[in-house]
């Protein structure tokens, strides 16, 4: 569950006591009801002797009730958690608001996920704040899939991304970004301090016009190792091959990019034949889906390539000789 209170010689920590007292008070006065799901936590934590080091809930709460829980959080000065996850709780703008507060004042979580929780653009601004590098925060990851924030709330989002130095995985799956969005896309692709490696877009609207311009940000971004554009309706256009062609001139020049998923996008098999030589050609790449429509024969001879191939272990540092 999570960290154990340290005895002995060293002072105890009362600080998940605390929360739950807190908890229950803050309940009260927003006029709330408890969320049994964190209830039952929060007393499993106490009686077993824990801290509260990931918070994981799924019970519907609101924004007030999810105001409510992280008020309890800030107001003890809770330093254990670690990951937060509310998945369709229903936490919309003000939840996320009082999140970013606790972030804010802790400096600690380094896992954020607000699945389906009807987060706006305004919401959207309270994310960058804490993303923004002189915030001084350990976010990691961030998911914020089935949000319908559109561009607008991505162009608040890449205020902060664009100059984030510590997020490595980012998650905005059926977010309704449509083509617009690419221009945040690249900025936040742009960004030379950048340690994210994982992008997941699935399920937007990119479209031809927006998928070629993101992929021209990925072929000359250093720091990607993973994107997932599956169903954001890009399709084959013979009487425009610019799409196709980038997607190529990406997957020939970029090195460190290696997992591809196109799956639910209009390719053909032609599409697929220029896409089969630059896997042959750059071993780098180790998985790559691409359209269902694309024939079973062409299909199987993407999987045989890169069957074998593995991700590239990321170098360490060498010590310095003393």
């Amino acid at each position: 569950m999570g960290d154990k209170k340290k005895k002995g010689d060293q002072e105890e920590d009362l600080s998940t006591d605390q929360l739950l007292k807190i908890y229950k008070r803050r309940v009260e006065v927003n006029g709330v009801p408890l969320c049994k799901i964190f209830k039952e936590r929060l007393d499993a934590a106490v009686s077993e002797g824990e801290h509260l080091k990931a918070v994981k809930l799924w019970e519907e709460m609101g924004p007030v009730g999810v105001r409510a829980m992280m008020e309890a959080f800030t107001e003890v000065g809770y330093k254990h958690l670690k990951e937060l996850r509310l998945w369709r709780v229903k936490c919309q703008d003000e939840g996320v608001r009082t999140i970013c507060i606790y972030i804010e004042k802790m400096k600690l979580l380094e896992v954020l996920d607000l699945l389906d929780n009807q987060i706006g653009v305004q919401g959207c601004k309270f994310l960058s704040n804490i993303l923004h590098p002189q915030s001084e925060n350990k976010l990691v990851k961030l998911k914020l899939d089935h949000n319908q924030f559109g561009t607008e709330g991505l162009a608040e989002l890449a205020k902060g991304l664009a100059q984030n130095v510590t997020l490595e995985i980012l998650s905005l799956k059926y977010c309704a970004i449509d083509c617009e969005g690419a221009n945040f896309l690249q900025q936040i692709l742009a960004n030379l301090n950048s340690k994210l490696y994982k992008l997941k877009l699935s399920g937007n609207i990119l479209k031809n016009k927006g998928a070629f311009e993101l992929f021209r940000a990925l072929e000359i971004n250093e720091t990607l190792e993973k994107i997932k554009l599956a169903d954001n309706q890009f399709f084959s256009d013979q009487n425009d091959p610019q799409l196709i062609q980038k997607i190529v001139d990406t997957m020939k020049n970029n090195k460190c990019l290696g997992a591809y998923d196109l799956k639910f996008n209009l390719l053909d098999d032609a599409d697929a034949q220029k896409i089969i030589q630059c896997v042959e050609t750059n071993k780098s790449i180790y998985f790559i889906e691409i359209s269902d429509q694309v024939s079973k024969p062409l299909t199987d001879k993407l999987k045989a390539l890169t069957k074998k191939r593995k991700p590239k272990k990321k170098k360490k540092g060498k010590k310095k000789k003393k």
